[in-house]
């Protein structure tokens, strides 16, 4: 998997403006670097909502950064010493949020620095490396470590609920804005991945169970949701005008994902074949 730069800093730019800093600009470059040599993103739309994360938690810096305020007044704020059992040393460190996706509290300190087989528990300023904390990020949104909820219970071959992903790192909060920054991300995306490179397989999309068929919307004004049926949210970019052109991926209860131009659920009773409807 390979991501060409000039496309996806163009398109970046398009959709959310100008990156005003150029060590903003070339901390973006070193995840997009991170993540082109990370064969355990198997989902494009996986590396859109990581992106997306680190957008709102970093305020767009798009740098490991530590949390505002340093967890003053919240449990994890305060100091708390740990004792390396090689050396019999001890270390009293603060465990508030830092790195890409603001790691808090000493015993997820303790798992990761197990899971990396570094010093983290004692040297909690390791998740500030921009290495150490894509690590960080990697392993946690994929395999479920920091809620219990990982990437893919929430973009998966079925469905792409990219709202009720943050479950993922902070229940609710922000939800629908994170939402709407990863539906931009992977549009970006998808226009920017351009080849694979030795090792590393581009990554595979939802294969679609209509052929990526195209439907016109009927209705008025359509709603895409995250999931099928109509008690999910919407997603950013719904609703859909009449006329609009969608593109079909999988069909549940009644309900079709479609893939573009935003991804989502839509109620198939209010879309008809494209190629269905004759001019008048």
């Amino acid at each position: 998997m390979k991501i060409d730069r000039q496309k996806f800093f163009a398109a970046y730019e398009a959709a959310f403006g100008a990156i005003s800093k150029p060590e903003r600009r070339a901390g973006l470059d070193a995840l997009l670097g991170a993540a082109e040599g990370d064969p355990q993103i198997t989902d494009l739309r996986w590396l859109a909502y990581m992106l997306a994360t680190v957008k709102h938690e970093c305020a767009d810096r798009w740098l490991p950064i530590e949390e505002f305020g340093k967890g003053q007044g919240r449990p994890y704020g305060k100091p708390v010493t740990v004792t390396d059992p090689a050396t019999g040393k001890q270390f009293t460190n603060a465990y508030y949020g830092r790195g890409y996706v603001q790691l808090t509290w000493v015993d997820n300190y303790r798992t990761f620095g197990g899971k990396l087989n570094n010093r983290l528990l004692y040297e909690p300023q390791l998740a500030l490396d921009d290495v150490v904390a894509y690590k960080i990020m990697s392993l946690g949104m994929r395999q479920g470590s920091f809620t219990g909820v990982g990437l893919s219970k929430y973009i998966n071959a079925g469905k792409c609920d990219y709202v009720n992903a943050r479950r993922i790192i902070n229940g609710t909060d922000q939800a629908q804005t994170i939402a709407g920054y990863a539906t931009k991300l992977e549009a970006i995306l998808r226009a920017s991945v351009v080849a694979s490179t030795d090792g590393v397989p581009n990554l595979p999309q939802p294969q679609p169970s209509t052929g990526g068929a195209r439907f016109t919307v009927t209705a008025g004004s359509l709603n895409v949701r995250s999931g099928p049926g109509g008690s999910n949210p919407t997603v950013a970019g719904s609703p859909l005008a009449k006329g609009v052109v969608v593109t079909g991926v999988a069909d549940q209860d009644g309900w079709k994902q479609i893939s573009a131009p935003v991804s989502g659920w839509v109620s198939a009773q209010f879309l008809q074949p494209a190629d269905a409807l004759v001019p008048a």
